[in-house]
């Protein structure tokens, strides 16, 4: 392992995407993490979208350069298993409903008595209490209690196509465990990380989202930050133009298509644009929809207008800026062929091979991670048997599921 957190043992007891993504980060920095799954089918995630040969493109992506593990908590051989791995330990994250730790025996109160030091991160929904802690969550509805579906749209609520406060969570409590670590560093010991959705998604929105609603009354509303962009149609497809914010933009847009629109009381200034957005886009829409994507970009360029083509998903990895970064990597997986990846986004020391591992099959890890803490043979070797006759019943449903 090579990284700021070379030497940091992290222990994930999480599924499908906030809790991997944290570990995930850790991962791509050193950390060595080891990911403890069910036995059976293990992460959910290992079957969520285009799946090969028994991988799931997300999972593999959530889940490179770490280790695999399987382990049932409902049994005491096992259980024992997870707490001499917790001595070991620095960090442990988990994403179960709350409570539910508490009942298996592997809540923060009872692990800190084996590892006093312990960085115990614990990812849910909508918290550790209150009336919602019971729900089971998934992002669409922390994206409803925040209110973003009526920030998407002001005819009816939309929802944004990503599970994006899934993501966030995972941001939040990867940086909120690089802080713990260097609280412990310097002395101050273990501590107990209760990190939820929704309070991660609240914080990532406050700043532009709520930015209107951040007084509790007075001052002037100048619309939303939305309401300054918006997507153009072409030839071809779409442009993201910034030009309606500033009115010499606008007034230069104009002059690029030989337009008098700046001159018209409804958009000659930025509230009535605003106001009038609808109709200017319509407007807008007649000169653009003439030429390409390329050429709309081009001209806007020349002329020191923010634009951008909306890319296609497929035409992402395309794009000369992207290729000129060398932000996202091809690599040849031994089983699955050739695969994309995205760079993190931060180059640190020690972090010039990219992936140091691909993301492991079901309990692939079991002998190494167990054997280096002193378990006996028999007990990995039992593990092991389950884990094969297991992976052999999957791949028989899965064989008959495509019949």
């Amino acid at each position: 392992m090579s990284g700021p957190f070379k030497g940091v043992r992290v222990l994930e007891l999480t599924s499908t995407v906030s809790g991997p993504f944290a570990g995930m980060m850790l991962a791509d920095q050193g950390a060595e993490v080891i990911k403890v799954e069910p036995p059976g089918i293990g992460d959910l995630a290992r079957f969520m979208g285009t799946t090969k040969d028994g991988m799931g493109a997300m999972f593999s992506t959530l889940n490179r350069n770490k280790k695999c593990i399987c382990l049932d908590f409902k049994n005491e051989e096992d259980l024992s298993v997870l707490k001499e791995l917790v001595k070991t330990s620095d960090v442990l994250i988990e994403n179960y409903r709350p409570g539910i730790v508490k009942k298996l025996g592997i809540d923060y109160e009872t692990l800190s008595k084996i590892k006093p030091d312990l960085i115990y991160c614990s990812i849910s929904g909508y918290g550790q209490s209150g009336p919602y802690k019971e729900k089971k969550v998934y992002d669409p509805l922390i994206q409803g209690t925040v209110g973003i579906p009526h920030a998407q749209s002001e005819k009816f609520p939309e929802l944004i196509r990503t599970i994006i406060y899934d993501k966030v969570t995972g941001l939040t409590s990867a940086q909120a465990i690089s802080a713990a670590l260097y609280q412990k560093a310097n002395g101050e010991g273990g501590q107990y990380l209760p990190i939820s959705m929704l309070e991660s998604a609240l914080y990532y929105n406050w700043p532009d989202i709520m930015m209107n609603h951040t007084f509790e009354e007075g001052g002037i509303n100048l619309g939303e930050l939305a309401d300054l962009f918006e997507v153009y149609e072409t030839k071809d497809g779409g442009v993201v133009l910034i030009i309606i914010a500033n009115d010499e933009v606008f007034t230069k847009f104009c002059s690029v298509f030989d337009l008098n629109l700046y001159q018209d009381e409804k958009y000659n200034n930025l509230v009535s644009r605003i106001i009038n957005k609808e109709e200017l886009t319509k407007e807008i829409n007649k000169v653009t929809s003439k030429i390409s994507s390329k050429e709309l970009e081009q001209m806007m360029d020349k002329e020191g207008i923010s634009a951008s083509i909306c890319n296609e998903l497929n035409e992402v990895h395309l794009d000369p800026q992207v290729i000129d970064q060398n932000s996202i990597v091809e690599i040849e997986h031994p089983d699955l062929g050739i695969m994309r990846m995205s760079k993190p986004p931060a180059n640190l020391k020690g972090q010039e091979i990219f992936p140091r591992s691909l993301a492991p099959i079901l309990g692939f890890d079991n002998r190494e991670v167990l054997s280096a803490i002193k378990i006996d043979n028999a007990t990995i070797d039992r593990m092991e048997a389950r884990e094969k006759q297991n992976r052999e019943m999957l791949a028989s449903l899965m064989q008959a599921a495509e019949e």
